[in-house]
């Protein structure tokens, strides 16, 4: 029976060698055969990308979108109740916001606050996106830059803080908030704490964003109109971008929120790389079996991918097998470790980590 074979191009790190296991969830497994067997015996062959159904299609979008506007809901969070109260600023729209925020007289900043003044520059840089860019302005794009200062925004409106989070009021002899000038006193609390969960919060929700095919807009903006009249790429156009930020907080407030800021900037910068790294980590396995049939038809026809398979010779048996390489999510590998221990226990499987995957059903190709 001859085989359609796909190429995959991966960067792969070996993480595990390992023979099917002796046991296996025996629910899971219970759950899925009898729809394996249904399309294993039915179903028309299908190659490359899954064909989903409306149904399927609108659940994926629906879980998209949701994922986008968790990490929108993210980012201003730690915006507002970590960076503001606390002068840190990670680059980006907002850190520029906050410097901008600082120099304003104060009945000027009560009517141009953050929120405002971030919306304001979003829109312009929108505008400008939309012209200079075109179609690298996504929707989602602009969708992500109208929600996160919206959001920030609200939050001025519904919730008002006067003091960082971790910090407490100072009360006098009555039990009274102690003012001066009109300032409510309280203590400095624990910048550091708060740092942490700003770059928590910063960092994951960037990358379930940009794991959507959006981004939050702002600065990335400005990245895209660099990079298409320089040399420079996107990732160090914003690092620029964001460093030349935090070096003006400097100036604009204490040493050692600035200090904070730049550990800050840096901190976020390796955690958003590894998140997305790890939402869109793949598995690339190699599968030494005697019943190429039954595996090579799971695949196609149920984890509904290509795959590769050539002839091999056992070094100390001399036994003809035959190897089958496939690429799939950590969700179809399970169910394919499953189904190699049904049909095949003494199949040899080597299973490694594809940091990166390009080609049909999974990315563009180069």
């Amino acid at each position: 029976m001859k085989k359609k074979k796909q190429n995959s191009s991966a960067e792969t790190e070996i993480s595990d060698i390992v023979t099917v296991p002796d046991s296996d969830p025996v629910e899971a497994q219970s759950e899925t055969a009898a729809a394996d067997a249904a399309v294993l015996e039915g179903a028309p062959k299908t190659y490359g990308e899954k064909v989903l159904t409306k149904k399927q299609k609108i659940k994926r979008a629906a879980i998209n979108w949701s994922l986008l506007v968790f990490g929108i809901i993210m980012m201003s969070c730690s915006v507002y109740f970590f960076q503001t109260p606390n002068n840190l600023t990670l680059g980006g729209i907002a850190g520029i916001a906050i410097i901008i925020n600082s120099f304003l007289p104060e009945a000027v900043s009560a009517i141009l606050t953050q929120g405002v003044i971030m919306a304001i520059i979003n829109v312009l840089l929108l505008i400008i996106g939309l012209i200079i860019l075109g179609k690298e302005c996504t929707v989602r794009t602009i969708f992500c830059s109208l929600a996160y200062t919206g959001i920030i925004w609200l939050l001025e409106i519904i919730c008002p803080l006067d003091k960082p989070l971790s910090a407490e009021y100072i009360y006098d002899a009555a039990g009274n908030i102690e003012y001066i000038n009109g300032v409510a006193m309280h203590t400095e609390g624990q910048p550091l704490l708060e740092l942490v969960y700003a770059i928590l919060l910063f960092g994951v929700g960037g990358a379930l964003i940009f794991n959507c095919g959006a981004s939050s807009g702002g600065t990335d903006i400005i990245a895209l109109i660099l990079k298409k009249y320089t040399s420079l790429n996107v990732g160090f156009a914003l690092m620029l971008i964001d460093m030349v930020v935090v070096l003006v907080s400097f100036y604009t407030f204490t040493i050692s929120s600035a200090l904070f800021s730049l550990l800050g900037l840096f901190t976020k910068s390796f955690l958003l790389d590894s998140v997305i790294e790890n939402i869109g980590k793949t598995k690339y396995i190699t599968i030494i079996t005697r019943n190429v049939d039954i595996i090579s038809d799971y695949i196609l026809k149920v984890i509904n991918h290509g795959y590769t398979m050539y002839d091999a010779e056992g070094g100390y048996t001399g036994e003809k097998k035959k190897i089958i390489i496939t690429v799939c999510k950590r969700s179809e590998a399970l169910k394919l470790k499953m189904k190699l221990h049904e049909v095949d226990p003494t199949a040899f499987v080597i299973i490694t980590d594809a940091n990166e995957i390009l080609g049909k059903g999974f990315g563009p190709s180069t």
